[in-house]
Protein backbone atom coordinates (compact mmCIF):
# COMPACT_ATOMS: atom_id res chain seq x y z
CA UNK A 1 0.00 0.00 0.00
CA UNK A 2 3.16 2.23 0.85
CA UNK A 3 4.24 1.42 -3.17
CA UNK A 4 2.72 3.93 -4.81
CA UNK A 5 3.37 7.11 -2.57
CA UNK A 6 7.54 6.12 -2.89
CA UNK A 7 7.12 5.94 -6.60
CA UNK A 8 4.93 9.52 -6.28
CA UNK A 9 8.06 10.58 -4.31
CA UNK A 10 10.69 9.23 -6.70
CA UNK A 11 8.96 10.57 -9.62
CA UNK A 12 9.64 14.28 -8.06
CA UNK A 13 12.85 13.78 -6.71
CA UNK A 14 14.00 12.48 -10.50
CA UNK A 15 11.97 16.06 -12.18
CA UNK A 16 13.62 18.04 -9.47
CA UNK A 17 16.92 16.50 -10.40
CA UNK A 18 16.08 17.12 -14.20
CA UNK A 19 15.34 20.33 -13.52
CA UNK A 20 18.39 21.49 -11.78
CA UNK A 21 20.58 20.55 -14.50
CA UNK A 22 18.91 22.83 -16.85
CA UNK A 23 21.02 25.98 -17.69
CA UNK A 24 19.45 29.69 -17.03
CA UNK A 25 18.90 30.72 -19.82
CA UNK A 26 15.92 33.34 -18.90
CA UNK A 27 16.84 37.05 -19.93
CA UNK A 28 18.18 38.68 -22.53
CA UNK A 29 21.65 37.94 -24.32
CA UNK A 30 24.18 39.50 -26.37
CA UNK A 31 26.92 38.29 -28.83
CA UNK A 32 30.03 40.12 -29.99
CA UNK A 33 29.98 41.87 -33.34
CA UNK A 34 30.89 39.33 -35.75
CA UNK A 35 31.53 40.07 -39.68
CA UNK A 36 28.67 39.44 -41.78
CA UNK A 37 30.31 41.12 -45.44
CA UNK A 38 29.72 37.66 -47.44
CA UNK A 39 26.03 37.80 -46.16
CA UNK A 40 25.27 41.40 -47.63
CA UNK A 41 26.41 41.63 -51.25
CA UNK A 42 26.26 45.27 -51.35
CA UNK A 43 28.30 45.64 -48.69
CA UNK A 44 32.03 46.02 -48.61
CA UNK A 45 32.24 45.54 -45.09
CA UNK A 46 29.44 44.69 -42.10
CA UNK A 47 28.91 43.39 -38.90
CA UNK A 48 25.98 41.95 -36.92
CA UNK A 49 25.37 41.95 -33.37
CA UNK A 50 23.07 39.42 -32.29
CA UNK A 51 20.85 39.32 -28.98
CA UNK A 52 18.62 36.02 -28.19
CA UNK A 53 15.59 37.16 -25.59
CA UNK A 54 14.06 33.96 -23.44
CA UNK A 55 11.27 34.12 -21.73
CA UNK A 56 11.95 30.72 -19.75
CA UNK A 57 10.79 30.99 -15.93
CA UNK A 58 12.27 28.29 -13.83
CA UNK A 59 11.41 24.62 -14.49
CA UNK A 60 9.73 25.59 -17.73
CA UNK A 61 10.42 23.38 -20.75
CA UNK A 62 9.49 25.93 -23.19
CA UNK A 63 8.77 29.22 -23.87
CA UNK A 64 9.32 32.63 -26.30
CA UNK A 65 11.60 33.74 -27.77
CA UNK A 66 13.03 36.97 -29.76
CA UNK A 67 16.25 37.09 -31.61
CA UNK A 68 17.26 40.69 -33.04
CA UNK A 69 20.34 41.80 -34.50
CA UNK A 70 21.94 45.52 -35.05
CA UNK A 71 23.57 45.74 -38.35
CA UNK A 72 26.27 48.07 -39.64
CA UNK A 73 27.63 48.37 -42.98
CA UNK A 74 29.48 50.24 -45.47
CA UNK A 75 29.25 50.13 -49.24
CA UNK A 76 31.47 52.57 -51.85
CA UNK A 77 30.46 53.97 -54.43
CA UNK A 78 32.12 55.24 -57.75
CA UNK A 79 32.36 58.32 -59.03
CA UNK A 80 30.05 59.20 -61.80
CA UNK A 81 27.09 56.40 -60.92
CA UNK A 82 24.93 59.43 -59.26
CA UNK A 83 23.93 62.76 -60.96
CA UNK A 84 26.08 65.46 -59.74
CA UNK A 85 28.63 63.35 -57.94
CA UNK A 86 31.61 63.06 -59.92
CA UNK A 87 33.73 61.93 -56.78
CA UNK A 88 33.89 58.14 -55.33
CA UNK A 89 32.60 58.53 -51.73
CA UNK A 90 31.12 55.41 -49.02
CA UNK A 91 27.70 55.31 -47.87
CA UNK A 92 27.43 53.82 -43.98
CA UNK A 93 23.78 52.32 -43.31
CA UNK A 94 23.05 51.63 -39.64
CA UNK A 95 20.11 49.00 -39.11
CA UNK A 96 18.09 46.47 -37.15
CA UNK A 97 15.87 43.58 -37.24
CA UNK A 98 13.93 41.03 -35.38
CA UNK A 99 11.81 37.76 -35.42
CA UNK A 100 10.00 36.26 -32.68
CA UNK A 101 9.22 32.41 -32.00
CA UNK A 102 9.07 29.63 -29.08
CA UNK A 103 11.57 27.29 -27.83
CA UNK A 104 11.66 24.01 -26.15
CA UNK A 105 14.18 21.86 -25.14
CA UNK A 106 14.02 18.90 -27.08
CA UNK A 107 12.92 15.69 -25.17
CA UNK A 108 14.48 13.62 -23.32
CA UNK A 109 17.38 16.41 -22.78
CA UNK A 110 18.07 19.35 -20.31
CA UNK A 111 20.99 20.74 -22.58
CA UNK A 112 19.62 20.85 -26.18
CA UNK A 113 17.11 23.70 -27.49
CA UNK A 114 14.67 23.56 -30.53
CA UNK A 115 13.88 27.10 -31.78
CA UNK A 116 10.59 27.69 -33.81
CA UNK A 117 10.74 31.36 -35.44
CA UNK A 118 7.54 32.74 -37.30
CA UNK A 119 8.77 34.47 -40.46
CA UNK A 120 5.92 36.68 -40.28
CA UNK A 121 6.87 38.52 -36.86
CA UNK A 122 10.34 39.54 -38.70
CA UNK A 123 10.72 43.36 -38.97
CA UNK A 124 13.55 45.28 -40.60
CA UNK A 125 14.52 48.93 -39.58
CA UNK A 126 17.05 50.65 -41.34
CA UNK A 127 17.36 54.18 -40.32
CA UNK A 128 17.19 56.90 -42.06
CA UNK A 129 19.58 58.70 -39.50
CA UNK A 130 21.83 56.16 -39.52
CA UNK A 131 22.71 56.51 -43.26
CA UNK A 132 25.89 58.86 -43.26
CA UNK A 133 28.14 59.47 -46.52
CA UNK A 134 31.98 60.32 -47.06
CA UNK A 135 32.86 63.69 -46.93
CA UNK A 136 33.41 63.87 -50.61
CA UNK A 137 29.66 63.09 -51.06
CA UNK A 138 28.93 66.20 -48.84
CA UNK A 139 30.78 68.90 -50.13
CA UNK A 140 29.01 71.30 -51.79
CA UNK A 141 25.88 69.09 -52.06
CA UNK A 142 22.64 70.73 -51.04
CA UNK A 143 20.37 69.02 -48.30
CA UNK A 144 17.75 68.02 -50.27
CA UNK A 145 19.86 65.91 -53.05
CA UNK A 146 21.13 63.96 -49.98
CA UNK A 147 17.80 63.39 -48.30
CA UNK A 148 16.81 62.15 -51.45
CA UNK A 149 19.58 60.21 -51.98
CA UNK A 150 19.01 58.85 -48.41
CA UNK A 151 15.42 57.82 -49.30
CA UNK A 152 17.12 55.21 -51.83
CA UNK A 153 19.82 53.81 -49.84
CA UNK A 154 16.94 53.16 -47.12
CA UNK A 155 14.98 51.49 -49.67
CA UNK A 156 17.90 49.22 -51.24
CA UNK A 157 19.56 48.19 -48.31
CA UNK A 158 16.31 47.59 -46.37
CA UNK A 159 15.70 44.41 -49.12
CA UNK A 160 19.63 43.15 -48.70
CA UNK A 161 19.64 43.72 -44.72
CA UNK A 162 16.44 41.49 -44.47
CA UNK A 163 18.45 38.54 -46.44
CA UNK A 164 20.98 38.91 -44.15
CA UNK A 165 19.52 38.94 -40.80
CA UNK A 166 17.19 36.20 -41.96
CA UNK A 167 20.00 33.52 -42.91
CA UNK A 168 21.37 34.50 -39.29
CA UNK A 169 18.11 33.99 -37.55
CA UNK A 170 17.27 30.52 -38.95
CA UNK A 171 20.34 29.26 -38.03
CA UNK A 172 18.96 29.07 -34.84
CA UNK A 173 17.23 25.98 -35.25
CA UNK A 174 18.63 24.47 -32.78
CA UNK A 175 21.13 24.98 -29.87
CA UNK A 176 23.30 22.07 -29.03
CA UNK A 177 25.02 21.58 -25.28
CA UNK A 178 23.88 25.00 -23.77
CA UNK A 179 25.57 26.03 -20.68
CA UNK A 180 25.58 28.92 -18.47
CA UNK A 181 28.25 29.85 -16.08
CA UNK A 182 28.65 33.28 -14.63
CA UNK A 183 26.38 35.39 -16.97
CA UNK A 184 28.00 33.71 -20.20
CA UNK A 185 25.65 31.66 -22.23
CA UNK A 186 27.53 28.75 -24.91
CA UNK A 187 26.09 26.73 -27.19
CA UNK A 188 26.72 25.02 -30.73
CA UNK A 189 24.95 26.11 -34.12
CA UNK A 190 25.97 23.53 -36.49
CA UNK A 191 29.66 23.00 -35.97
CA UNK A 192 30.06 26.63 -34.45
CA UNK A 193 30.32 27.40 -30.55
CA UNK A 194 28.76 30.61 -29.60
CA UNK A 195 29.43 32.68 -26.76
CA UNK A 196 26.89 35.20 -25.71
CA UNK A 197 26.87 37.59 -22.43
CA UNK A 198 23.67 38.22 -20.68
CA UNK A 199 22.09 41.72 -20.57
CA UNK A 200 18.76 41.55 -19.29
CA UNK A 201 17.05 41.19 -15.85
CA UNK A 202 15.66 37.88 -15.31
Amino acid sequence: MKLIPILAASALAIASASCSHRADINGAWTSTPSRIDNDIAVASEATSVLSIDFNAPKGARSGTVTISAVIDATQPVQAGSLAGFNDPYEVSVAATASISGRWSYEDKDDDDILIYLDNKTMQVNVDPNGVTYSQNLLTGAQQPTVDSLTTVTVERWRSAIRNAASKQFFDFTKLDDVKVVNDILTFEVGKRDLTFHRTGVQ
